[in-house]
């Protein structure tokens, strides 16, 4: 008898600790942006996005993970196209990265001939770490191509109290960089986005 009330004991506390951890997970995500408002602040000019699913065989991971240089894990990619007058004006891809213990959720948008165009923080749970969310620091990924080392101190800088964050960051901006130039065909020529600031349809 006594046993059975020890166990229903410990599972109340298992319980109460697991409402605890998931309440203070909750309390420590900062939410930036939804997917879909990241996508309109990373192409303002779109008129259109299109999902596309691409899966992720085993040759073309060993390609990615060679480019990045260790094993990834993905088995399908979303590559979201944005299009503005029936012109693509870029791509982006999201993905999760490790930060030092909870994953923080990123897009990075591509220009039409595969360069970063833009990196955008969409959610992260540490309480340390957040300022790699800042527009100064998030500018030195613009331009970026596997051709670039995307690493702290080279191209890089670090922020003081964020290394762990900063590192998580720039390698998933390489990952995303290689997981686009395995999922495409080489980049092709496009128009430049119209100018003007045309929302894309609700």
């Amino acid at each position: 008898m006594a046993s059975d009330a020890a166990r229903v004991a410990l599972a109340a506390w298992l319980v109460a600790m697991c409402v605890c951890l998931a309440a203070s997970i909750a309390r420590a995500t900062t939410v930036y942006h939804t997917e879909e408002e990241a996508l309109r602040v990373a192409f303002p000019a779109a008129t259109r996005f299109d999902a596309q699913p691409r899966p992720l065989d085993a040759e073309l991971r060993d390609r990615v993970s060679e480019r990045v240089g260790y094993p990834i894990r993905e088995r399908l990619v979303v590559i979201h196209e944005a299009s503005a007058g029936g012109d693509v004006i870029g791509r982006a891809i999201v993905l999760d990265e490790i930060g030092k213990t909870m994953p923080f959720r990123f897009l990075v948008a591509f220009r039409p001939d595969g360069a970063v165009d833009e990196v955008l923080l969409l959610t992260y749970r540490e309480p340390r770490g957040a300022e790699i969310e800042r527009e100064a620091f998030r500018a030195q990924y613009r331009g970026k191509t596997l051709a670039d080392p995307i690493r702290r101190g080279d191209d890089i800088r670090n922020i003081s109290g964020a290394t762990i964050s900063v590192d998580s960051l720039s390698r998933g901006v390489r990952r995303a960089l290689a997981l686009l130039e395995a999922l495409l065909p080489p980049a092709v020529a496009v128009k430049p986005p119209p100018t003007g600031n045309i929302p894309a349809p609700q």
